[in-house]
């Protein structure tokens, strides 16, 4: 959060991420592309490093554990194969 204490403790990090939500993929590229945004991208490129990344929503539900069981039976899975 701009103005806000951070504190790294892994890796490198440049101070700062911005976060926009869209209905879609399709809307946030239809956002990206659109001429009255590509008409002032300049000003953003001309004046700060950053990448530009799509991530999709995760599901309702979603959780990291349920994630890495659902990875750990699927490798378990193949290795008995």
């Amino acid at each position: 959060m701009l103005g806000q204490h951070d504190e790294v403790l892994e890796g490198a990090w440049p101070g700062s991420v911005v976060l926009m939500e869209f209905p879609d993929r399709d809307a946030a590229k239809a956002w990206y592309n659109s001429p009255a945004y590509q008409k002032i991208l300049h000003l953003r490129t001309d004046n700060a490093i950053g990448d530009v990344i799509l991530v999709d929503r995760v599901a309702p539900g979603f959780t990291s554990a349920g994630f890495a069981e659902r990875v750990r039976v699927a490798a378990n899975e193949n290795s008995i194969r």
